[in-house]
Order: structure tokens, then C-alpha cells, then sequence
């Protein structure tokens, strides 16, 4: 008896865990079949999608430029080792040609040119260029970059260029061996025994044209600014003078330089100034504190700097050229060394100019600034006022500072000038007409 119950009782014991695991078991079963029975997700549905099949967005439909076909989107092995085809050029310039700052200029004191007008070959705008930069397969290949000469070319890119047509014939190899002193401060031009003088051996040959009048361009500040410098000796005419701070760094080359490309060259005379000390023109400059010994030295400092310049033009000098005493001692130098002289103030074209004809020193003065306001409109008109003085008094001396927009304009007008009835002449053709 006692075996039956117990037996019954771990019957029961049993029955209880094997009825939740049978109702465990077919819980499995139902949500197995439930699973084999839903059916499966749409197409739309799915998270992985393939990207060749989206359709574009509203911003790629937007755009004017369609997304290119896929077969361009993966090139050929042979498209990749052929260059990029020429429709892909201007893309690339878009990223490389990027406007470089205006040198140092002269210069350095620059001036930067005003912006020009949009050219022919200008890149599309940056919405029609960017659904050809944003792609997801793998980009053409870039070009090779230029070389670094072909980079720095274009930085005053509307100064003219000479050509075979256009090229100077050269000036006489300088020094003389007969117009040069030896001295500490280095080579100094004298008078020859034979009376050759500097400022007529080292001249650019000019033939006198009488029945017409004449106009001299002169350049001043070149050599502290080697892209401003070679712009003007190779890019202007060579009847335009160019003058040199007696600072500039490789002087005797760019003189040489000048001349090959048939340019006649002066040196600038650093003078003081009405505002010195506040504007100083120089550790060499020539100052009425001085005695007329230092200045001489100084004179000569400058004049033994390089050879074959035709003379000297003032640099600064408000004051120390209203000084008659101290003027007086430079320009009788300089008349000793066969040099001539060119006044850069139109004011005071009188007083310098008298005593001038007292020593019988070759001497020019400036009739207008090229360029105060560094401008095409304003340079455009100064250079129709020097052919308006031309007419009027025979000749015009008209002055400019290197900048980009100078160097453009002059480099425009000289093309035309002698077609209205002008000669473009150096400086030593004017100063002839004060020393006869």
C-alpha cells in the first residue's frame, strides 16, 4: 500500500515537468511555422541596396549637368595609362590657376592691379563642375603639373612679350674701358681723353625726327623686384628708360640685361626728402645735414654701383633739390663724369634746370606722373596728357612706377603711339635739347 502512493506521487512529480516542456516544445513549433508561413519583404523594404539602381535625388535632378553613364565612371586599364581627353582640362585649370599676388614688388613696395575683366577662356561656374568632381568610382588621372618657369610666367600676364618680329637690336657692350676710373667704391664713368662722354657713348641710337614730336617713358624703381624688372625689360620697347635703385641686389646684371634688350639706363639718386626721417630714401641718400665731402662720397657709392647708364634721376629729394648750395655741388660731379641728370619734379624743373645750363650739364626734366593713382582709366588719361604736351611744347618726359596695370597700359599705347604722329625717344634725345 505504502508502495502505491509512493509510486503515484512521483508519478505525478514527473507528469508536471513533462508538461511544460511538451507546451515549450510546441510554442518552437508555432513560431517555426509562423515564420515558414510570413512571406518575405518587399524590394523597397530591403536595407542593402545596390546604388547603380537609386534613383538621383531632387539635387542631382536639379543640376544642368546629368551624371555621367557608369562604363565612364570606371575606366578601362588602357583609358588610365592614355592622358585625360581635352574636355577635362578645364577642370583641372580650375584648381591651378589661381591668381598670383603682384610681386614684390619693385617693388618691395607693391601695389596690387585692379582686377581685369573676365577672359574668353574663363571655367564654368562651380555647380556645373561638381557633379563631374563628385563621383564614387575612381577619378581619372591627374595631369602632371607644369614646370615651375611656366608657373611664374603669367603673373603680369597682359605686358606684352617680345618676338622674334619685335626684338631689340642691343647696345653697345658697356663699360667703355676708356670712360672708367677704378676707385673704392668700384668703377666710376669719366669724360675720355678723346671727349667721349657717358651719357652719349652708353645712349640707345636715336634718329632725330624733327617734324615730329617726342615722348620719353621712363620706369623708375626696377631691380628690387625681379618679376616687375623682367617684365619691363623684356615685355616694353626698348626706346622706353628704365632707372635702378642703387639698392637692388645683382644690379651690374640687370644693367647688362636692360641693355641687351636695347633699353637705356639710368641709375635713381636717393635725395632727403621734405618728410625725412619719416620717409627715408635710404642709407646712401644725400642730405643737407651732410657736409659737400659726404655727400660726394655718397654720389659716389652710387655712381660706382654699376656701369653703362646714360646718367641719374632723384629719388625722393624735396628738400635737399631746393638746396641751390648742395644741388650745386651734384650736378657739377656729375657734369665731370660725363653724365646727364633728369629731374623727377616737375616744379622745380626751372631752378634745376638753370643751374643746369650754367654748368652745361645734359639735363631733362619730368613733365607729368604716369600713375599717382595706379589705375587703367587714370594711366590711360596721363599718357593722352603727354601727347597733349608733346604737341604743345616739342617733347613730354612722362615718369611710372613698374606696377602691373603700369606695365599693361604703356605696353598697350607704345603699340599705337608713333601711328598718331609721335617718336617714342630715351631720355639722352630730350637732354639733348637743354645741353645745345
Amino acid at each position: 500500500m505504502i508502495d502505491k502512493k509512493s509510486r503515484d506521487s512521483t508519478r505525478s512529480g514527473v507528469r508536471l515537468p513533462a508538461i511544460l516542456l511538451l507546451v515549450l516544445i510546441a510554442m518552437a513549433a508555432g513560431g517555426t511555422v509562423w515564420l515558414l508561413l510570413t512571406p518575405p519583404p518587399k524590394s523597397d523594404d530591403v536595407i542593402t541596396k545596390d546604388p547603380s539602381a537609386e534613383p538621383p535625388d531632387s539635387e542631382s535632378v536639379a543640376k544642368p549637368v546629368t551624371p555621367k553613364p557608369p562604363k565612364e565612371k570606371a575606366p578601362s586599364s588602357a583609358a588610365k595609362q592614355s592622358p585625360p581627353p581635352p574636355t577635362t582640362q578645364p577642370n583641372t585649370a580650375t584648381t591651378e590657376k589661381k591668381p598670383i599676388p603682384a610681386p614684390e614688388s619693385v617693388v618691395t613696395n607693391r601695389a596690387e592691379a585692379p582686377p581685369s575683366p573676365p577672359e574668353k577662356n574663363e571655367p564654368p561656374p562651380a555647380q556645373t563642375v561638381a557633379p563631374a568632381i563628385d563621383q564614387k568610382s575612381t577619378p581619372p588621372p591627374v595631369p602632371a603639373a607644369p614646370p615651375l618657369d611656366k608657373i611664374a610666367a603669367p603673373i603680369i600676364p597682359s605686358v606684352p612679350k617680345l618676338t622674334v618680329k619685335r626684338r631689340e637690336k642691343p647696345l653697345r657692350p658697356a663699360p667703355d674701358p676708356a670712360l672708367i676710373e677704378k676707385s673704392p667704391a668700384g668703377p666710376l664713368p669719366i669724360v675720355g681723353r678723346d671727349g667721349r662722354e657717358a651719357w652719349r657713348v652708353y645712349a640707345r641710337p636715336f634718329k632725330e625726327q624733327n617734324s615730329k614730336p617726342k615722348i620719353a617713358i621712363v620706369l623708375y624703381g626696377l631691380g628690387t623686384s625681379a618679376t616687375a624688372s623682367r617684365a619691363a625689360i623684356q615685355g616694353l620697347p626698348g626706346a622706353i628708360t628704365l632707372a635702378f635703385s642703387p639698392y637692388a641686389d645683382g644690379l651690374t646684371g640687370w644693367v647688362r640685361e636692360a641693355r641687351i634688350a636695347g633699353h637705356e639706363v639710368m641709375l635713381m639718386l636717393p635725395m632727403e626728402p621734405t618728410n625725412y626721417p619719416q620717409f627715408d630714401p635710404g642709407p646712401q641718400a644725400l642730405l643737407t645735414t651732410l657736409s659737400d665731402r659726404q655727400n660726394e662720397d655718397r654720389l659716389k657709392w652710387v655712381l660706382g654701383r654699376s656701369v653703362g647708364y646714360v646718367g641719374v634721376v632723384n629719388y625722393m629729394g624735396s628738400r635737399f633739390t631746393r638746396s641751390h648750395p648742395h644741388m650745386r655741388v651734384v650736378l657739377a660731379a656729375l657734369r665731370k663724369r660725363g653724365l646727364l641728370y633728369l629731374e623727377s619734379h616737375s616744379a622745380m624743373r626751372n631752378i634745376v634746370g638753370d643751374m643746369a645750363e650754367t654748368l652745361k650739364l645734359p639735363f631733362a626734366a619730368t613733365t607729368l606722373q604716369l600713375d599717382h593713382a595706379a589705375s587703367r582709366l587714370a594711366i590711360d588719361s596721363q599718357l593722352r596728357e603727354s601727347e597733349r604736351l608733346a604737341r604743345q611744347l616739342g617733347y613730354a618726359v612722362a615718369m611710372g612706377f613698374p606696377y602691373p596695370v603700369t606695365l599693361e597700359r604703356i605696353g598697350k599705347w607704345a603699340k599705337s603711339v608713333e601711328k598718331r604722329g609721335f617718336v617714342l625717344a630715351p631720355v639722352s634725345a630730350i637732354a639733348k635739347r637743354s645741353s645745345q
